[in-house]
């Protein structure tokens, strides 16, 4: 039997179905293997599947094998969850649009509490002025010793400093990136990403070699926001 997982990975490989439809067609069918198998009268019942999405579903549904793909995946991407899994951060499944696929990589024990901690996002300009980098690093050591996980986009600026505070107070830190998990940018943040790996957790919605691009970026806040 073939993994919810995995059409939750082959449903996110169709053009035109993002993460509001995805959570359209679980709620109306219950499992997304459920509308993998559905027709195309049965998906056209689906609020936001008109003409143009209903036939590019028929066409490439039809090229895609969920089992093989999920396999094919795993080999080139040996990390991520799927809202499927019991893992994926719970909260981040109660937004609007979590992503279908959350890549990872860092601290195994982080990714076990994830959700079971206080968390608090931080980002901001990519070029503060001294008095919001004093802040910021004030701000985010205080929460680091009181228990909270930082989380931010590893992005210069304030999104670097509140990770290095967070880390340097001896707390833990998410980065939330526009890239895939293992392209590093800017490249300038080489070592703290390496930082971030031993002391947390770095996560994407994008797949491995995915490079940076202007549109990536504010997708991402509503995930460090989730």
């Amino acid at each position: 039997m073939v993994e919810e997982g995995a059409y939750w990975l082959a449903w996110a490989q169709i053009s035109g179905i993002g993460p509001v439809l995805l959570r359209r067609l679980q709620q109306h069918f219950g499992t997304l293997a459920t509308a993998w198998n559905a027709t195309k009268l049965q998906l056209g019942e689906v609020e936001g599947f008109g003409f143009q999405t209903l036939e590019k579903v028929v066409q490439q549904r039809s090229r895609l094998h969920p089992e093989q793909l999920f396999i094919k995946h795993q080999q080139e991407n040996p990390h991520f969850w799927t809202p499927a899994d019991a893992d994926y951060p719970r909260l981040l499944l109660e937004t609007p649009s979590p992503p279908p696929i959350l890549y990872y990589r860092g601290e195994v024990e982080l990714q076990e509490n994830l959700g079971q901690k206080p968390m608090v996002g931080i980002v901001g300009t990519r070029q503060p002025s001294e008095y919001g980098i004093r802040w910021t690093r004030q701000i985010s050591t205080a929460l680091a010793k009181n228990g909270f996980t930082v989380v931010s986009g590893m992005a210069e600026g304030i999104d670097t400093e509140s990770h290095s505070a967070a880390m340097k107070a001896g707390g833990r830190t998410i980065a939330v990136l526009g890239t895939g998990v293992d392209v590093i940018y800017p490249h300038k943040n080489r070592d703290l990403y390496k930082q971030i790996l031993t002391a947390g957790l770095v996560v994407s919605e994008y797949p491995t070699k995915t490079p940076p691009d202007r549109k990536h970026f504010p997708r991402r806040n509503r995930i460090i926001a989730g």
